[in-house]
């Protein structure tokens, strides 16, 4: 594979993060690690949050960590191919609990005192951060959180409760024995009245127990993305009031609340504003983990040899299944590159216009409004879902990439079981992504569609066309929002309303919503292609996404009357035609969308795999296997 600081394939991804500066810082620090073998228990922990120690050697501050693209991008992109599980950890403790820190408190309660100490600790890595706001007990808990902060007036301090084991707390936290602190979401009481959910950063532990008043499970197992993970309650713990990320809000002498920011729903959704950062850097963690799998398959695919009797001895890419398969799976990862080069976009301009407003947050993007079942499309609907369309995107490749490589897409020393089990886990981390799209779906159905006449996106009859699928897309979007809204009236002309109204539309919702994400998708790699010109190689990669994608809603497509029958029919010929096309730039596409070696190596992609596997193999007696 071609090395970091290697001048770039002719078809590099654009702004690509892991050829950057910052790459190669991050790449120095964290080395060659081979991929965490199952079981590994403590001696994995420990390594991940050594690697965190370490990345703060080259990190800059908090501060400004947060509001550098490329930095961001790099980190989340290099974590993740290294190993899923410090990628969650890097989430946690630098997007959520730093980012929290950073973004809602003030200048005076960062410069000095106790949490301008507990900042530099976090920043230092001696304190490993944790974002706590799912609760255990319910579903949609964010919506209706129970832990409570109490202010006492006397000792202006703020007294955390978990009210039951319902509402303990769920996140990456270890046991006692390495400090640990928490940003928490919890309701702020103040003389008995509720003002909405509030951050506090709280201390859980250090090297040798929990903070008084703390209590921590044992450790809880995840198998898609192996960390430590533990239920956390809180019994009386008690924070300074400088522990209340408060940004403009405060609490006078006579304990009266004052909060310029707005009432208790808006103060949800100051809280989870973090997770604009969140969602527009997993994508580029998504976009990394799919292309390394979509390279090292099709590597595999190339070298592997088949031995069945149609063409004993052919490569397995000589067959047009694995062809289809192995080169839709890097059509996708093209694309979701330029998913999260589009997030990235979103985030770095409404970073920008909050600076011009002078610290006022920014508006939620794409008109979201009221969430009906998760508070994340109410904070930013792009951003959401570009993170939902990213990290389902992800989940295909990856999945795909692991069942084309037989038994070998299986091993641990491989990759593809880790990456496959990051997206899985990203599904429902960061936002769920079936309830973000049927938000979506529902606020999408509510809108009025634009008035006058609509614009002509009938698709261009040539699936080849790089435009064909964004166009095609488009119209599905459409022609399912007006018949959601339809049925949405005609519910109300019956008088339903609530459940009865919603309850048989849910599955046309979120249908809807994954449509929309689809579309923000096909527009990012349509305005790729535009950019690249007669490239051939890169419009008959974004054809082959586009068809790809069509098969996979061949149904809906048909059933609104978007495509025909016959046109639905051809769409299996059309894919082995863009197949064939890319076969002869295999090479240069390989190249520019590989991973650094240093960072994610992975016997799948040597030509001599069988020696490879062996090498990574562990013989403390010197013995061969």
């Amino acid at each position: 594979m071609t090395p970091p600081d290697a001048a770039p394939p002719p078809h590099r991804c654009d702004g690509d993060p892991l050829r950057t500066r910052q790459a190669r810082h991050i790449a120095d620090v964290l080395g060659a690690q081979r991929p965490p073998a199952p079981g590994e228990g403590p001696s994995r922990n420990h390594r991940t949050h050594h690697a965190l120690t370490r990345l703060a050697a080259v990190l800059p501050p908090a501060r400004e960590l947060l509001r550098d693209r490329e930095w961001l991008a790099a980190l989340s992109a290099c974590t993740a191919l290294v190993d899923p599980a410090l990628y969650m950890t890097v989430v946690n403790h630098h997007i959520l609990c730093l980012g929290s820190v950073a973004g809602a408190a003030d200048a005076e309660q960062l410069g000095a005192g106790d949490l301008a100490q507990a900042v530099e600790a976090l920043e230092s890595g001696h304190r490993k951060g944790v974002f706590l706001v799912t609760e255990i007990g319910d579903a949609n808990s964010h919506l209706a959180l129970r832990t409570t902060a109490e202010f006492d007036p006397e000792r202006r301090e703020f007294v955390l409760r978990t009210p039951d084991a319902g509402a303990a707390k769920f996140s990456g936290v270890g046991v006692p024995g390495r400090p640990q602190s928490a940003v928490v979401c919890a309701r702020l009481v103040v003389d008995g009245t509720c003002h909405g959910v509030h951050p506090f950063l709280a201390d859980l532990c250090d090297e040798r127990s929990t903070a008084p008043g703390v209590a921590v499970s044992g450790p809880l197992g995840v198998e898609a993305l192996p960390l430590e993970y533990a239920l956390v309650r809180f019994e009386g713990a008690r924070l300074p009031y400088d522990r209340w990320l408060r940004g403009a809000a405060s609490i006078d002498d006579d304990g009266v609340l004052h909060d310029p920011g707005g009432g208790p729903d808006r103060a949800l959704q100051r809280t989870l504003d973090v997770g604009r950062r969140l969602w527009a850097t997993v994508p580029t963690a998504a976009a990394a983990t799919a292309r390394a799998s979509a390279v090292a398959a099709l590597r595999h695919s190339q070298h592997r040899r088949s031995h069945g009797r149609i063409a004993p001895g052919a490569p397995v890419l000589a067959y047009r299944t694995q062809q289809r398969a192995v080169l839709g799976a890097l059509a996708e990862a093209f694309a979701l590159d330029r998913v999260a080069s589009t997030a990235l976009d979103l985030w770095q301009q409404a970073e920008e216009a909050q600076t011009q407003r002078s610290g006022e947050r920014p508006a939620a993007a794409g008109g979201a409004g009221e969430a009906a079942f998760t508070p994340w499309a109410a904070v930013d609907r792009r951003l959401s879902a570009l993170k939902a369309s990213a990290v389902d995107g992800a989940a295909r490749v990856t999945a795909e990439c692991r069942r084309r490589c037989g038994v070998a897409g299986y091993l641990a020393a491989n990759r593809l079981s880790g990456y496959s089990g990051f997206a899985d886990s990203f599904g429902a981390a960061g936002g769920d992504n079936r309830l973000v799209l049927l938000d979506v779906g529902c606020a999408l159905a509510e809108e009025r569609p634009a008035d006058g006449p609509p614009a002509d996106t009938r698709p261009p009859p040539d699936p080849d066309d790089p435009t064909w699928w964004c166009r095609t897309v488009t119209v599905l979007e459409q022609r399912l929002a007006a018949g959601l809204r339809a049925a949405l009236e005609d519910g109300r002309r019956r008088g339903l309303e609530g459940m009865d109204l919603w309850n048989p539309l849910l599955e046309r919702a979120r249908q809807l919503g994954e449509v929309h994400t689809l579309r923000l998708a096909a527009q990012s790699v349509a305005a790729s292609a535009t950019t690249g010109g007669s490239d051939p190689a890169r419009r008959a990669l974004t054809a082959l996404y586009g068809t790809t994608q069509a098969l996979r809603l061949a149904g809906p497509l048909q059933w609104t009357g978007v495509v025909s029958a016959r046109t639905a029919a051809s769409l299996d010929a059309a894919a082995d035609r863009q197949c064939a096309r890319l076969v002869p730039h295999i090479e240069e596409l390989a190249a520019a969308l590989a991973p650094p070696e240093s960072l994610a190596p992975t016997p799948l992609t040597d030509p001599d795999y069988a020696t490879a596997l062996h090498a990574t193999l562990d013989r403390p007696d010197g013995g061969h296997p």
